[in-house]
């Protein structure tokens, strides 16, 4: 592709500033035996705010013989210039076609992706079916949250990394650079990659298989990424984001991430502290995310917030908290967190009523919710979000009241100055999970529920969001979805459906064509199961 061709889709795009790539950060290496592109099926803004992207391509990258690139989901305007050229979906960092590499990586964090992958594969001059590729075409694998369950995208990928990603990708580029050497077929290269613990292979392990997942035993062995990327515009998370733990130690029964990334593991306070100045100076962002499932449970949050603070407060650099559990947040942490500007406060309390938070197994009840409240803003925030879902095991109205009641609660704390914002999300049951068998709303349901919540709340000074009722429904679709509806995800792109997670460009009219064409019935896939 000439500069000239370049120039023209960077002026005729939405946002140029997605397609441009060589940020401060990025690598660029010349010669490598294997060539890896990491494929995020969403936006630029979305990917680059992925830890896990940023990680990986660390990783990658400090292989001597490896060399990784980065490629995002083309927004409808990217799109059409392409297609209307009849040029391929490329790399961000060296503009190199995705046929052009050995290996294609899909992130799977969120099922409404997936029309990205079908599309950015065809984009890419790639055969959709795994069955259908010759042997000079990359291998697709992905990983992630949803290659937990592969059976939806089983007939178009050829190998799932199930668990964490760090010494897998590692063991696969070792694979398949000897395989390279060795002028090895495909189908054999696929067997290789099946050796490997934690990698499914639909071709080669059929339906009916354990596959033992992949864990980094010690995260101090991984202090990745050394030098993180720096985005050419605003991300969704625009910040320095440092994983500070992995896992979690409580059990809500609807968290996946919680059953999935077990066991606990913590990484170093003091490489912490390493790795927050290093990506300071290499990256110019004012803001350090401390991320967990949990920041609060671990154990050295306060000496470490204190030790950041001490170190950083002269370059007003903040701190966030991302996740919160409300009985873990303390006077003092609170209390380091203002000492610059005021990062928002999200707090979770998931359910309305303590009878479901003991159902759902979150461990507090609305007095921990209320007295943590009461210390934000008398520590003078101005506004919280609270965090519920609707359509739990078990809810009844009186649970849905309870929102109501624990969201006017927060706002009298608030005492006349503060804003509280409630985010609605609709309960989808997620494999590996204890309710992965539970019943998941309709979409009437869902909407009797919202409309309860909503019409009882009617304070200028309290507002409601709610998640799209229809997103959810497919959602749910995917989650527990089998092979049938990956037959449906094919029926679905086919018609033209594309980032189905924004709702600017969800085609839900699409989607319902599709259902009726492929046969599905819906109910079956959301009922209860044994």
């Amino acid at each position: 592709m000439t500069q000239d061709i370049l120039d023209e889709l960077l002026a005729a795009a939405e946002k140029p500033s997605r397609y441009i790539g060589t940020e401060v950060n990025a690598v660029r290496k010349e010669k490598a035996n294997v060539r890896f592109l990491l494929a995020f099926p969403d936006t630029y803004e979305v990917g680059m705010s992925h830890l896990g992207l940023q990680i990986l391509y660390s990783v990658l990258n400090a292989l001597p013989d490896v060399a990784a690139e980065r490629c995002f989901a083309p927004w409808p305007d990217r799109e059409h210039q392409l297609r209307l050229r009849r040029l391929p979906l490329t790399s961000l960092d060296s503009k190199s076609p995705m046929a052009d590499f050995d290996v294609i990586g899909f992130s799977l964090q969120y099922e409404l992706s997936y029309t990205n992958i079908l599309n950015m594969l065809d984009m890419g001059g790639i055969p959709l079916k795994s069955s259908d590729r010759p042997d000079h075409h990359p291998l697709i694998i992905a990983g992630g949250p949803c290659a937990f369950n592969p059976a939806p995208l089983s007939t178009f990928i050829d190998a799932f990394v199930i668990g964490e990603g760090e010494e897998a990708v590692a063991e696969i580029t070792t694979a398949v650079s000897k395989g390279k050497k060795q002028k090895i077929k495909r189908s054999a290269m696929l067997e290789r990659l099946a050796e490997i613990q934690g990698i499914y292979v639909p071709a080669v392990h059929g339906k009916n298989i354990m596959i033992k997942k992949r864990r980094a035993i010690d995260l101090n062995a991984w202090p990745h990424p050394t030098l993180p990327v720096v985005p050419l515009m605003q991300t969704v998370h625009d910040r320095i984001v440092l994983e500070i733990a992995r896992g979690c130690t409580r059990g809500c029964r609807f968290c996946q991430a919680g059953m999935l990334w077990r066991p606990y593991r913590e990484r170093n306070a003091k490489l912490i502290a390493e790795m927050a100045d290093q990506a300071l100076q290499a990256t110019g962002h004012d803001e350090i995310s401390l991320l967990a499932l949990s920041s609060g449970d671990y154990s050295c949050i306060e000496p470490l917030i204190q030790n950041l603070m001490k170190k950083h407060y002269a370059e007003r650099v903040a701190l966030a908290l991302p996740s919160l559990r409300v009985e873990s947040l303390s006077r003092t942490l609170i209390e380091e967190i203002r000492r610059t500007r005021k990062t928002s406060f999200t707090l979770a309390p998931e359910a309305g009523t303590d009878k479901m938070r003991q159902i759902i197994n979150k461990g507090n009840t609305a007095g921990d919710l209320l007295a943590s409240v009461d210390q934000i803003f008398a520590a003078g925030w101005k506004s919280i979000k609270l965090y519920f879902m609707i359509g739990l095991p078990h809810e009844e109205d009186r649970d849905l009241d309870g929102i109501v009641d624990l969201a006017y609660q927060a706002l009298r704390a608030a005492r006349r100055r503060g804003q509280v914002t409630v985010s609605l999300s609709t309960f989808v049951p997620k494999p590996h999970t204890p309710f992965q068998w539970e019943k998941q709303l309709s979409l009437d349901e869902i909407y009797n529920r919202q409309n309860f919540i909503r019409q009882r709340m009617n304070n200028r000074n309290l507002s409601v969001k709610w998640h799209d009722a229809r997103m959810s429904l497919l959602e749910g679709l995917f989650s527990r979805g089998d092979e049938k509806i990956g037959d449906l995800l094919l029926l679905a792109w086919q018609k033209g459906c594309r980032f189905d997670g924004w709702s600017e460009i969800f085609r839900f009219d699409l989607w319902q064509k599709a259902i009726g064409e492929a046969g599905i019935h819906i109910e079956d896939y959301l009922r209860e199961r044994t």
